[in-house]
């Protein structure tokens, strides 16, 4: 399974993260998997875990919110196209069951 996180830019661009098996961290803390230095992303705001029976995401900081297709969530499976939000940045989940990602740049 391949899964990317694809964000796009207020210009309209667009830059993609590819994502592990196992967890990844994604906050304004430098340590992060996926560091987003933004003053009002929390340091550890949200993770990504990947393992066979599915892809979740698990909110990790009760003092700021993560959205799944605009709704806050505490944990929840994501599926392919879904939309996470943390803070102003979007992004869309992109799940292939092969190896073979297409980056759109």
């Amino acid at each position: 399974m391949a899964i990317q996180l694809i964000m796009t830019c207020d210009d309209g661009t667009t830059r993609s993260f590819d994502l592990q098996q196992g967890r990844t961290t994604i906050g304004s803390r430098r340590s992060c998997d996926l560091h987003v230095a933004i003053p009002s992303i929390a340091p550890l705001h949200c993770e990504i875990t990947i393992e066979k029976d599915g892809v979740n995401l698990l909110n990790r900081d009760p003092d700021a919110d993560t959205f799944l297709n605009d709704t806050s969530i505490n944990t929840t499976e994501l599926m392919h196209d879904d939309r996470v939000r943390i803070g102003p940045v979007e992004f869309t989940v992109n799940i292939r069951d092969d190896e073979t990602v297409i980056h759109r740049h």
